[in-house]
């Protein structure tokens, strides 16, 4: 009997442990009753949906999950695809790398969760996230943790060379043109 008053200890420290940590969370919408999350507007250009894509699979993949719904940012904040543009746990925004730099140019521009891109920074200059994410048997969650990014993390982001002119040339093809008539005759263009 004793042996399982000890199980039932384990398992009430467990779940103190888990509710602790759980206050942590970033939860906007805790019962479907709850008030939709705010809609921040965008201080980016508008972007094409093929520069969005780019943007999105710029960013890190969650291990065991489905990399074209949920994302991680560089603070490693958990971001999800149709969560864009809300206040709510997993949203998220288009941040610039270089506050100064183009607001159209989508190697300046990274997806971050919307708490992070908030946070005052300047390029190449070590800066402090609010927010990163985690994964437990419960699912994946965000919660605020202070945490120190290296200045180089936001700026590999920009050493991306999609959306430049190319220059193709023409390549040049031999023709032969045999005559029907005489087919013995043919003509090179």
């Amino acid at each position: 009997m004793a042996s399982s008053n000890k199980g039932t200890d384990k398992a009430a420290v467990k779940r103190a442990a888990s509710n602790k940590k759980r206050v942590e969370h970033i939860q906007t919408r805790k019962k479907v009753s709850d008030p939709k999350p705010v809609k921040i507007p965008s201080t980016v250009a508008k972007l094409s949906e093929g520069q969005a894509k780019f943007i999105w699979e710029k960013t890190d993949n969650v291990s065991a999950t489905n990399a074209a719904i949920y994302r991680q940012d560089v603070a490693g904040a958990i971001i999800k695809i149709n969560e864009f543009g809300l206040e709510s746990e997993f949203g998220w925004v288009y941040a610039l790398v270089d506050n100064e730099g183009e607001v159209d140019d989508v190697n300046n521009i990274v997806a971050m969760h919307w708490l992070n891109a908030k946070v005052k920074r300047k390029p190449f200059e070590q800066w402090t996230a609010v927010v990163t994410g985690g994964k437990d048997i419960t699912g994946l969650f965000n919660y605020k943790k202070e945490m120190k990014i290296h200045g180089m993390a936001l700026a590999k982001t920009r050493k991306t060379v999609l959306f430049q002119p190319s220059v193709v040339e023409p390549k040049k093809i031999n023709i032969e043109i045999r005559d029907t008539m005489n087919p013995t005759t043919t003509h090179k263009k």
